[in-house]
This record gives C-alpha cells, structure tokens and sequence, in this order.
C-alpha cells in the first residue's frame, strides 16, 4: 500500500501540469517566513541539505544567499527541470535524485536541511515520516539546523465533518474489511487532472495532515529538539491563508 502511495505521487508530480506549475514557481524565491526562520536560524554559511526541492524555489535563493546547497527530489522530472532553471540562471547547483527515506550522504555532512512547501507530508506512512526526520538528523552536524512545514489538522466547524467521516472510514470500514486508501488518520486525498506521457487521466494528490502534537511527537522521537513551532507568519502579502503551514525548527 506504501509503495502504491509512493507511486501516486512521483506520478502526480512528474505530470506535464504539475512540471509547468512548478517551473513557473522555481523563481519565485522564498516565502516570507522561510526568508525570516533562515535569517533567524541559519546564522553562518555553510551546507545546506535542500530535501524535496523540486525545481529550485528553495534552492536558488539559498546559493545565491552564499550557502553551499544540495538540491534532492524523489522525482527524476523535477530535478531535470531544476538544472535546467539553474543553468539559465548561471548557477552551479548540485542536484541529485533522491529519497528522503534513504539520503545517500555521510552522517555529519550538513550544516542545515530544509523540507519546503509540506514535502514531508506528503511522505506515506507514519513509519516513512520518522525515517525521513531520522535521516535529517543523522546528516546533520552536531547543533544542525533543519525546518520543515505541515499543514495543520483543523477541528473547527468547517473542517468536523470531514475528519469524523475520515475517522469512520479509517477506524469503522478499514476494519470491517471494506477497501480504504488512508493508512493513518490524517491521510487525505485531492483529485486531479494529470497530463502523463500516456495521456490526460484523473488521478490523485496525497498529503498527510496532522495535529502540530503529533509532529511534536515525531520530531522528538527523531532526536531532535524543538526550537520553535509557528504557524502565525502568512507565506506572502498577496497569498494570505486562513490557516497558513506550520514551520517546525528544529536542532541536532
């Protein structure tokens, strides 16, 4: 099931619409509040591990801040296209296909990592979120850096309904034996319109949606210490949320 999840969202990513979206926001540099928690916590250049950075946005902005950064995506289109950003904006940036759950550096080679625009969320399975923070850690210096975003779990009047309905599925049908795609509470699925090498088809976007307790957990459970935990900043003056990401900072 795993596996079949990791695979929805390579192909969801790697589709012709999502490869446009995406090259067209590689120049749009950081959001507000990464500008401010890099300012705040990256405070001497050194090597950053930039997990999940798709076509450049994080990472540009980064090299051209003065750090060395390493650019990884699990998806091989993502990083085609972010040499390419790279090379049109003369800049020499090291980008390597990569999983999260499996980051091929020696443990100690970074003196920061960052997980951008909910990437870590969108890793299937409790157990692969972990291994992914585990990772961070492990290719971290002593004292190392590392921020990650994650939607928040709203239980307002708005969103009710649709956790108790995820709830029931979940805890009620899976167990009655009825064919469920969520594996933990939290998983949630957006329909989309991928174009694939293949052709125009319907499939589906997967992110996990958890309460900031239970990343709190995670993060802990890693190793980690929390520094800071703030889903107050808004990502820009022209694209303000109701409920913006939660940026979680966290030290080796």
């Amino acid at each position: 099931m795993e596996n079949d999840l990791k695979r929805l969202v390579v192909e969801e990513f790697s589709g012709v619409n999502a490869q446009k979206a995406y090259l067209k926001k590689a120049k749009d540099g950081l959001w507000v509040p990464e500008s401010h928690f890099i300012r705040k916590y990256f405070r001497k250049k050194g090597a950053v591990l930039d997990i999940g950075c798709g076509t450049g946005r994080t990472t540009i902005p980064l090299s051209k801040l003065g750090f060395k950064v390493v650019g990884i995506d699990l998806v091989p289109a993502m990083i085609e296209n972010a040499r390419k950003v790279a090379k049109s904006e003369n800049l020499k940036i090291d980008y390597k296909i990569c999983d999260a759950l499996n980051l091929q550096f020696k443990g100690g080679a970074f003196d920061y990592a960052i997980f951008s625009n909910q990437g870590w969320t969108q890793i299937p399975g409790s157990q692969n979120r972990l291994a992914a923070l585990k990772e961070a850690f492990r290719v971290l210096k002593k004292g190392g850096i590392f921020i990650f975003t994650a939607h928040q779990r709203v239980l307002d009047r708005e969103f009710s309904f649709f956790w108790i309905k995820q709830w029931v599925r979940l805890y009620v049908l899976k167990r009655l034996g009825f064919s469920v795609e969520e594996q933990d509470f939290g998983d949630r699925f957006f329909e989309r319109k991928a174009t694939l090498e293949s052709g125009e088809r319907d499939t589906k976007q997967y992110i996990h949606i958890p309460s900031i307790k239970e990343v709190k957990k995670e993060i802990e459970k890693a190793g980690f210490k929390i520094l800071e935990a703030n889903g107050e900043l808004q990502i820009s003056k022209e694209d303000v949320r109701k409920y913006p990401p939660v940026f979680y900072v966290c030290q080796k």
